[in-house]
């Protein structure tokens, strides 16, 4: 299952977002979920936040789902 979030990011941030994401042939909304996704698990490879499945309202059912962690 996925949750969506809404955020606002600085016009300079968001035009080159759009940009980037245009040059690889993608939407603004993918590029910036793949970003936070990889930064997330970055941060929990980095011992910033502790991974998914030790949180206590963590569904073990997505456990491993949705790429390596």
């Amino acid at each position: 299952m996925s949750k969506r979030y809404f955020i606002t990011l600085p016009d300079g941030i968001a035009k080159a977002l759009e940009e980037w994401a245009a040059r690889e042939d993608n939407k603004p909304t993918t590029l910036a979920a793949y970003l936070v996704e990889q930064a997330v698990r970055q941060a929990i490879d980095e011992g910033k936040t502790p991974p998914p499945w030790e949180i206590s309202n963590f569904d073990q059912s997505q456990a491993g789902k949705g790429g390596d962690a």
